[in-house]
């Protein structure tokens, strides 16, 4: 480990608290990285005098005129411009304007079935399914944006991100107590935590059979439910269900908005796309890019990491280190797997900029820099997990209990294409990590 050169011994603890953060393994995954990015944080202004570059890509500050490091020009004369162009009217609104309008399609789907319920249809389970499928159909398209969490869904903490889809924050107990208030006059949903909304709440209003509050300590319970009949129960968990389906549609729409824009808000599309130029908001065209690049490594930290290794026991978890069901991402809509894939697409259409042959992506931008090989390998990895998951037939939860291999089989091909995005794709970019891979050599 080479020292940083500087007399001064609080850089030089300051610099050996980091080193110590990028070797902790033992810890579960969610803890872990909590520990590294506060400590990170703690120390990073110390480590600016210390000669060590501290430089950020994320925060709500990123993009904000903020300097940064002068990228290196690639030797092509690359059109990042373009890039940026091409994920944002390619990409990145569609899929927001896609998730738009499933949620709205989620919440009449929702809408009916309670009406079934209220009335007593001879169809209501019927109903129920399609509100199941409305999820199913929104939270897909949800996984997707998960890879794109860039600018508006970044701001105030990801405060936006976490009212559409909280994960890993979530509590059931706090959806049952939210049941119970709702019925209650001068309910809000708009001021509650976000554990008690989103897409996670909704999968646990439509997908739990059991209708007995999942409280556990004493005291958090809603009073008197386990009581009520089941009749009463399911009425009162659909009611809230198109309570917190309304309340997506209004993130979503919100969403829209920052990245559309107005009269008198350039909106956060023409801001991504205009890097660079005079009087941007982002300074530089290459920190944009960076931006983008930052959002993508969600595959590493959460996709490979947390829904993937963490419940294979790989990182300490729920039953220590072993397969835990009780750590995999969808607990009632056995949606896990569907979930990773659907974040490995995303990174795919990201990292080809698009669909069409025609679209600017970053693997035009490997090739300009003169390293085609990566470019290729990642399209020829990230190809290989897709088609194998795509083919697995049991939910992770299954998996875990019966066939971890091959849960371990997707999480060593999804490795695969993180090790090149860490390493090659980096550094023939003149890319920096963003803080939660910085270090991490899993």
């Amino acid at each position: 480990m080479r020292l940083p050169v500087t007399g001064s011994l609080f850089c030089v603890l300051s610099y050996l608290i980091l080193e110590t953060i990028k070797v902790i393994k033992p810890f579960n995954f969610i803890c872990a990285n909590a520990m590294r990015s506060c400590v990170a944080m703690a120390v990073a202004l110390s480590l600016v005098g210390c000669g060590e570059s501290s430089s950020s890509t994320q925060g709500d500050q990123f993009g904000q005129g903020q300097p940064g490091p002068t990228p290196t020009p690639s030797p092509g004369g690359f059109n990042q411009a373009l890039l940026l162009q091409s994920l944002t009217d390619n990409v990145i609104l569609p899929t927001y304007t896609e998730f738009s309008d499933r949620a709205e399609a989620q919440t009449e789907a929702i809408r009916a079935y309670c009406v079934g319920l209220s009335t007593q249809a001879s169809n209501t389970d019927e109903l129920h399914a399609a509100a199941q499928n409305s999820w199913r159909d929104a939270a897909a398209t949800w996984q997707m944006a998960e890879v794109m969490q860039i600018g508006p869904l970044l701001e105030s903490s990801s405060s936006l991100r976490n009212k559409i889809y909280s994960w890993p924050n979530v509590s059931s107990c706090a959806v049952d107590q939210d049941v119970a208030l709702a019925e209650q006059n001068g309910y809000d949903i708009s001021s509650r935590t976000v554990s008690r909304r989103g897409l996670d709440a909704l999968e646990y209003l439509l997908f739990n059979p059991n209708l007995d509050h999942s409280c556990t300590v004493f005291g958090t319970e809603p009073q008197g439910w386990n009581a009520r009949t089941e009749a009463e129960r399911k009425a009162a968990r659909c009611e809230f269900a198109e309570l917190v389906a309304t309340d997506i549609v209004t993130s979503s729409q919100a969403l829209l908005a920052a990245w559309n824009g107005d009269n008198t808000n350039p909106g956060y599309a023409n801001i991504l796309k205009s890097a660079g130029q005079p009087d941007s908001q982002i300074s530089d065209v290459h920190l944009a890019v960076n931006q983008v690049s930052d959002a993508m490594f969600y595959i590493d930290t959460f996709t490979k990491d947390a829904k993937l290794a963490t419940p294979l026991g790989l990182f300490a978890n729920d039953c220590g280190l072993e397969p835990c069901a009780e750590n995999v991402e969808s607990l009632f809509a056995y949606n896990s797997i569907q979930n990773v894939i659907q974040n490995i697409r995303a990174f795919n259409l990201m990292f080809l900029g698009g669909n069409s042959n025609e679209n600017v992506g970053f693997d035009d931008y490997l090739a300009d820099v003169g390293d085609p090989d990566t470019a290729q390998q990642m399209v020829d990895d990230l190809i290989e997990v897709t088609q194998f998951a795509e083919n697995l037939q049991n939910s992770l939860t299954d998996l875990l209990a019966q066939d971890p291999d091959k849960v371990e089989q997707v999480h060593s091909e999804l490795k695969d294409v993180t090790d090149n995005l860490k390493t090659d794709f980096i550094q023939s970019l003149s890319l920096e990590l963003p803080a939660t891979s910085a270090g991490d050599n899993d």
